[in-house]
């Protein structure tokens, strides 16, 4: 094939999935990503330095050893469950509570701060706070708050900051949860599989295994799309004679 001169803006979809003992498991995707870089392996150079007189300070020899392995860096605003848990250093999992009822759950309600039920998402018509040594129940509104969704409840006043005895039904919940900060190392294959702007010609980055971590601060208050990134080492694994590749097609 002949040399051709062509620029090179890569569009692309991005796949990633675990790596298990060398074994590709499921892919996530497509994924879109701000950034995609790749960088070599860096090296050290060793020099034979030249004490004859012709040719004093001059190199003999310059030979250059490994250093780094190759790295990447990856950054995504594909936030699903499954790659917010990626960006967090976590894991994810299904979330599932099913509906019921507390009866009698003791407490003590604190003015003007919130305690902490023993479930959130709670029906808020259900709601009944009862003073045990007393003979009426605690008025809502007058006597006491609740914020139904997080499943907290606080005193209006120094009155009602009693201890009291608390009924109520709470919502089932489906969906999926992040524990975050229970996977610090990952090793994944990724796959870019694109095109060149530059020519309209398809093109293709395989990543056989990088060890990932993540490693950059998440705002989840950001007024911006959140963004996560992960970056680490390249690693070549039993078969492959490099860590990744980089594939441009003619047809």
């Amino acid at each position: 094939m002949s040399y051709q001169d062509t620029g090179l803006i890569f569009a692309g979809k991005v796949f990633i999935g675990e790596v298990n003992q060398g074994v590709v498991g499921a892919l996530n995707g497509p994924i879109n990503v701000p950034s995609f870089e790749l960088t070599p392996p860096s090296t050290e150079a060793r020099n034979r330095i030249s004490k004859q007189p012709d040719t004093y300070g001059q190199a003999l020899d310059v030979v250059n050893i490994p250093g780094d392995p190759a790295q990447m860096a990856v950054s995504f605003d594909s936030l699903p469950a499954e790659l917010l848990a990626e960006a967090l250093g976590g894991t994810s999992a299904a979330h599932s509570v099913t509906a019921g009822s507390v009866t009698d759950e003791a407490i003590t309600l604190v003015e003007g701060q919130w305690v902490k039920l023993a479930h959130s998402n709670i029906d808020g018509t259900s709601v009944v706070v009862t003073d045990p040594t007393g003979p009426t129940d605690l008025v809502e509104g007058d006597d006491y708050e609740v914020d139904e969704d997080a499943g907290l409840i606080k005193a209006l006043d120094s009155g009602a900051a009693i201890a009291v005895e608390v009924d109520y039904d709470y919502n089932a919940e489906s969906g999926m949860q992040v524990l975050g900060a229970t996977e610090i190392q990952k090793p994944r294959h990724i796959i870019l599989e694109g095109k060149n702007l530059a020519t309209g010609k398809k093109a293709r980055v395989i990543v056989h295994e990088a060890i990932l971590n993540a490693n950059e601060a998440m705002d989840l208050m950001s007024d911006e799309f959140i963004t996560g990134q992960l970056s680490g080492n390249l690693r070549t694994p039993t078969g492959k004679s490099s860590p990744f590749e980089v594939i441009m097609l003619e047809s």
